[in-house]
């Protein structure tokens, strides 16, 4: 399969599972428990309103930016299931853009956007359950993927996840660069 074909593939079977399997896996569990006994979240629609719009809008800005950026500069896709590379794989580390705030910024944007569904349910199992596939995704699924990235960039990954030594921690460490610039 050619190049172009693969990454189509990859980013239809991606798009599958992050738009549509989760959040249904979520909707039809919050479901289940809501119906024995529902906590909500917001009374206040317009406060409702106000996080999901956040939520989302910085959900989707991290997600397609990422993307982008690693299709430039990276020169592949994200989508490897296991050892069955759905997309082509990155040619090149890919450090900048968002990158820079997050060693993974597709998970952070699909985690906002989990989180912006989960309040427009306006329940607590549903911000629950987010939480939980979140911790999933970064003890399990990032695991594998740092792994490839290892085996595939070797210590050009291993210099730059020193840097970050949690997925989250560039906002940190841009805060603590300015901390001592006068």
């Amino acid at each position: 399969m050619n190049k172009d074909k693969k990454m189509i593939l990859g980013y239809i079977v991606g798009g599958l599972v992050v738009i549509g399997l989760v959040p249904s896996i979520i909707y039809i569990i919050t479901w289940l428990f809501d119906n024995v006994y529902r906590l909500e979240i917001f009374q206040n629609p317009i406060i409702k309103w106000i996080f999901i719009i956040i939520f989302l809008v910085v959900g989707v800005i991290y997600g397609f930016w990422s993307i982008i950026i690693q299709n430039t500069i990276g020169k592949g896709g994200p989508v490897e299931i296991g050892n069955l590379e759905i997309s082509p794989k990155t040619e090149n580390l890919v450090v900048s853009g968002p990158y820079k705030n997050t060693r993974n910024p597709m998970l952070f944007g699909a985690f906002l956007i989990y989180l912006a569904f989960a309040l427009y349910i306006n329940s607590i199992t549903a911000v629950v359950l987010v939480i939980v596939i979140f911790v999933f995704m970064l003890t399990v699924v990032v695991k594998m993927e740092e792994q490839r990235l290892l085996k595939d960039f070797g210590n050009q990954y291993e210099e730059y996840r020193k840097r970050f030594q949690s997925s989250f921690h560039g906002f940190k460490e841009k805060s603590k660069k300015n901390q001592f610039s006068y």
